[in-house]
């Protein structure tokens, strides 16, 4: 007779417990708040660039390092990125002697 008790206790906690968790649930809701960005902070400027035509044996690496007067102060990848951004998804491998390309400066 105490188990039949017991097991009857039991389903009712276990009903109850779901009626509330459908009804009213059991994780808070979290409040969708709007975070308002600074417009400044994610707009990034390109950066500069100048207009170079390619001669005999000149790669984009030569003409940029040239134009920059330095050791590169930011990767190769980040140079061919850049030159493939101003110059329509060029390649590097494909520029041809004699055009003029966009060529990324760094400061």
């Amino acid at each position: 007779m105490l188990k039949k008790f017991l097991a009857f206790v039991a389903v009712i906690i276990i009903i109850y417990s779901v009626y509330i968790d459908i009804n009213f649930g059991t994780i808070p809701v979290v409040s969708q708040t709007t975070v308002k960005s600074e417009k400044n902070a994610t707009i990034e400027k390109p950066a500069p660039y100048i207009n170079k035509k390619v001669n005999p044996g000149d790669t984009v690496l030569s003409i940029v390092e040239k134009i920059n007067k330095s050791p590169l102060t930011v990767p190769i990848k980040q140079v061919i990125i850049d030159f493939k951004k101003f110059n329509h998804n060029i390649a590097p491998e494909e520029i041809q002697i004699g055009q003029v390309y966009k060529f990324p400066i760094y400061k």
